[in-house]
C-alpha cells in the first residue's frame, strides 16, 4: 500500500493546486490577474494592449520587454529566472519548430527532434538590461545535447540579434567563468524567434506546485502508517469514516490524488500559442 502511496505523493499536490489550475484555464481576461508565472489563454483583450515590434510596452517609468531562451528542461530555469531583479514573469513552452508545425504537446516534444524547451521571460529594462538577462540565462539554464534542451537565445529582430551576438562574442573571449561545472559559451546558439506555444499547465510553477505535493504525499503516507494515531487522545486512531479508519482514509485519498496525476498527464492538451507581447500584457494588468 505504501509503494502505491509514493507513486501517489506526486499526484495528490496536483489536486492542492487543482482549484487554480481549473480556474486559470476557465478563466477570461477580464478576470482577476493569476501570479505573474501562471500565464492564462491568450484574449483580443491582451492582444489589444500589447506594444507592436519588439514586444516593447513602455511605462512612465521604464519599459517591459519579452525575451525568449531555450534553457534545457524548463522547470527549474524558470523558477529561478523569476527570483532575479527585474524579472517581472517567466512561462514555460515550446517553440524553435520550423515553419507550419502543428501545435506541439509533451510527447510530441520528447519523442520529437523538432521542438525546444523553452522560457519566455518579461523583463523591466529600467531594473536588468538585456547584457544582464543573458548573463542570467547563461547561469541558470540546464542544457543537454538535445534539441529539447538545447541551449538558444531566441532573437525577435535584427537589433536583438545584434546584441545577442555581441554579448556571446564578448562572453567568450573574456575568460569569465559563470558557472562550476562544464557548460562553455561555445554551447549557446542564437536563433531567429518563432511561434512559442505556452506548455501544459501542470509545467507551469513546476517545482513550486512539487514541493506542496510532496509534502502533502508523505503527510499522507504518515497518516496511512498510523503516525497520527494518538493524535488528540487517541480519537484519530479510532475515527470512523464512512466505513474506513483514519489509515485507510489517508491511503484512499492518497492513491485518488496519484490517479488524479497520472491522469492529467494523460489527457492534458492544453497548450495554446502566446502571440508576441502577451506576458506583458499579463504584467501590466
Amino acid at each position: 500500500m505504501i509503494t502505491l502511496a509514493l507513486a501517489f505523493a506526486s499526484s495528490l499536490l496536483v489536486l492542492a493546486d487543482h482549484a487554480s489550475f481549473a480556474a486559470a484555464f476557465a478563466a477570461t481576461p477580464s478576470h482577476a490577474s493569476p501570479p505573474p508565472s501562471l500565464l492564462p489563454s491568450s484574449s483580443a483583450a491582451a492582444v489589444a494592449t500589447a506594444a507592436p515590434g519588439r514586444r516593447t510596452c513602455s511605462t512612465s517609468l521604464s519599459a517591459v520587454r519579452e525575451a525568449t531562451f531555450g534553457m534545457g528542461c524548463f522547470w527549474e530555469p524558470a523558477e529561478s529566472l523569476l527570483k532575479e531583479k527585474g524579472v517581472l514573469a517567466t512561462t514555460v513552452g515550446y517553440t524553435g519548430a520550423p515553419p507550419n508545425k502543428p501545435a506541439p504537446t509533451y510527447d510530441s516534444v520528447c519523442f520529437g527532434r523538432d521542438w525546444v524547451e523553452a522560457v519566455r521571460v518579461a523583463y523591466d529594462d529600467d531594473q536588468v538590461s538585456y547584457d544582464q538577462l543573458l548573463d542570467h540565462f547563461f547561469r541558470l539554464q540546464k542544457p543537454a545535447y538535445s534539441r529539447q534542451y538545447a541551449s538558444i537565445i531566441f532573437v525577435d529582430d535584427a537589433a536583438e540579434e545584434k546584441e545577442a551576438k555581441k554579448w556571446l562574442r564578448e562572453s567568450a573571449s573574456s575568460g569569465k567563468k559563470e558557472r562550476d561545472d562544464n557548460i562553455t559559451y561555445d554551447i549557446v546558439e542564437i536563433e531567429s524567434s518563432s511561434p512559442f506555444f505556452k506548455a501544459e499547465e501542470y509545467h507551469q510553477r513546476y517545482w513550486e506546485k512539487q514541493r506542496l505535493k510532496f509534502l502533502i504525499g508523505f503527510a499522507l503516507i504518515a497518516g496511512e502508517s498510523g503516525a497520527y494515531n494518538n493524535f488528540f487522545e487517541g480519537a484519530l486512531g479510532s475515527l470512523d469514516i464512512f466505513g474506513f479508519s483514519f489509515e485507510s482514509a489517508c491511503g484512499a485519498v492518497f492513491l485518488a490524488g496519484a490517479a488524479w496525476t497520472i491522469l492529467e498527464r494523460l489527457i492534458a492538451r492544453d497548450v495554446r500559442e502566446l502571440k508576441q507581447g502577451d506576458l506583458i500584457a499579463v504584467v501590466n494588468k
